[in-house]
């Protein structure tokens, strides 16, 4: 075959190179885009793509200017080589490697970049030579310490992964993995044999063509696609999960060293600790969870092995509560490494709790409560009916009949209150609108001329389905006991400290000093004396706390505090 053809072939197989290889890249990448490993091969295959078309870039350039950019641009093909090493080490995970990643790493980078600046930037390794009838040539630089070394930094990397895929294949449980190690293997080899033939081989005998490793990573790639399709290469298992279910987990997941320091953790870590932003490794435990808790963690790590379900609450998210799982870490003598902890976020459970707690004791509380005024309230009616039928013509007998009929139509207030509140607590907080809620109180009352003069910002506020009864306790107490009242007012401000503080007040009698706590207080007031007493248990569970702070004479005023993570603007 003349020069000139056997030239333009291989020139076509490095141009076949760039879409063969680039289009194989981009199958794995878009297979699992979150997977280092298919991160990786798309790196290595995208690397060996530019390579290749800066190859034949060199051989259709008809200048020395032209095949000298060209060569200069083709300066970074090391990484290929790195990419592809790194890529195989990932897919294996060697001991060595998995213990010593970062060194590792980092004598597999940097001397191909140091390669890549020298090739970018001086003549050390390869020189343009022009050749009768062919143009020009680029030939190696034998004699140079920086030639000795590329070629020497190649041929290690080469036989480290030719290696290691030998080792996965030993040590491979299935076949269908022994598969693909014998398939990987063979097309690193391929590339081995060509590389060898077109920069050692061929040039020592004086035959000068374009780089004929691209006949090998075509090969290469025809290797990988068998592997792909008929022996699961980059489908999903428990080699390759791993990474992937650490760092997409709910759970906030540490890895520490003995005394605490933490080494490594995934993404949902950041949130349940409130560090977003700040780089957890390499700083101390403690900085999540309170010093206390860790003693506790690893005293008990130690003596059992592991520890499960310890509660505590994160450093940086006081408003959370935590539960903690954890086991030992042991090196290869089996002495104590290190930690793994497992940690799930059960604020909103711990809630739950708290609010059907809460709700069960209030309510039966209210039960007893009830059961004791109704009793006493029926032991009343039953006297003045005795009283009746003693004596039926007793002219007192009006004035018993109208404490019975008061009676009983407190007996029905009673058992009326009762049945408003017995879903205290059972329904799940949500975001209300404040608005929503106090027009709702609102138009429950039962006395509409006293003017409500509303000025609240637009927000939500997290709270109990019943937040509706707790305005319309304040306002309709307002209404019952304020008199003479002309106003009510309700306003909004937002605190220093970015709570929410709701005002309700009016401008009728108020309240003394000394009942002001009191009336919060089961059975204290007129009525059933449940209103306000149950309105701050329902407040409560929330995280809202509600006082009366008027002064006596010039109306009452009721403040509600709604902390800063139980309120938040409404958008429109």
């Amino acid at each position: 075959m003349p020069m000139d053809t056997l030239i333009a072939v291989l020139s076509l197989f490095c141009l076949a190179s760039v879409f063969i290889t680039f289009g194989l890249g981009i199958a794995a990448y878009v297979k699992n885009s979150r997977s280092e490993l298919n991160r990786l091969f798309f790196l290595a295959m995208a690397a060996a793509s530019y390579w290749a078309f800066c190859e034949f870039m060199i051989w259709q350039s008809g200048t020395l200017d032209g095949f000298s950019f060209w060569l200069r641009a083709s300066a970074f093909w090391p990484f290929v080589v790195a990419f592809t090493l790194h890529f195989v080490l990932t897919l294996t995970s060697p001991e060595g490697y998995v213990r010593y990643r970062i060194p590792a790493l980092s004598l597999i980078y940097l001397p191909a970049a140091a390669i890549s600046l020298i090739l970018l930037f001086t003549d050390w390794i390869f020189t343009i030579q022009p050749l009768p009838d062919q143009g020009f040539v680029y030939l190696p630089v034998s004699e140079s310490i920086a030639y000795q070394a590329e070629a020497l930094y190649i041929l290690i990397m080469m036989l480290i992964a030719t290696a290691v895929i030998f080792l996965f294949w030993q040590k491979a449980s299935t076949q269908k993995i022994k598969n693909q190690a014998i398939l990987i293997g063979v097309a690193i080899s391929t590339v081995i044999v060509f590389g060898f033939l077109s920069g050692i081989l061929l040039p020592a005998l004086g035959i000068y063509l374009p780089n004929m490793v691209f006949i090998g990573i075509v090969l290469f790639s025809l290797f990988i696609t068998v592997a792909i399709k008929k022996h699961e290469l980059f489908i999903l298992s428990p080699r390759t999960a791993v990474p992937d279910i650490l760092r997409t987990m709910p759970d906030a997941m540490l890895l520490s060293d003995m005394n605490g320091t933490i080494i490594s953790t995934n993404e949902a870590s950041d949130t349940i600790f409130g560090m977003q932003g700040k780089c957890l490794p390499g700083k101390n435990v403690a900085a999540c969870i309170p010093d206390t808790a860790f003693d506790l963690i690893r005293a008990t790590i130690l003596g059992n092995g592991r520890i499960t379900d310890l509660e505590t609450t994160p450093a940086g998210s006081p408003a959370r509560t935590v539960s903690i799982a954890g086991s030992l870490v042991q090196d290869p003598y089996g002495e104590p490494a290190g930690m793994v902890l497992v940690v799930r976020d059960i604020t909103d459970r711990k809630n739950a709790e708290k609010a059907l707690r809460i709700a069960g004791e209030k309510i039966s509380l209210l039960t007893q409560l009830t059961r004791h005024d109704v009793n006493n309230l029926v032991s009343a009616l039953s006297g003045y009916l005795l009283l009746l039928k003693e004596n039926p013509t007793d002219p007192a007998n009006d004035a018993y009949i109208a404490s019975s009929m008061d009676i009983a139509k407190r007996i029905h207030e009673q058992v009326q209150f009762t049945r408003e509140y017995q879903e205290i607590g059972a329904g799940k907080p949500a975001w209300q609108s404040l608005g929503i809620i106090l027009s709702r109180a609102q138009n429950d009352l039962p006395d509409t001329r006293v003017p409500i003069d509303l000025k609240i910002a637009t927000v939500e506020i997290y709270t109990d389905p019943l937040a509706v009864k707790v305005f319309y306790n304040i306002l309709e107490n307002a209404l019952r006991h304020g008199k003479p009242i002309t106003i009510i007012r309700i306003t909004t401000r937002e605190a220093d400290d970015a709570s929410l503080h709701i005002i309700i007040e009016d401008d009728g009698v108020g309240i003394p000093e000394e009942e002001k706590e009191l009336v919060f207080r089961y059975g204290y007031g007129k009525n059933t004396g449940l209103g306000l007493a149950i309105s701050r248990d329902i407040l409560s569970l929330t995280g809202i706390t509600i006082t009366e702070c008027g002064t006596a004479g010039r109306g009452a005023r009721f403040e509600l505090v709604v902390p800063p993570a139980a309120w938040r603007p409404l958008l429109s």
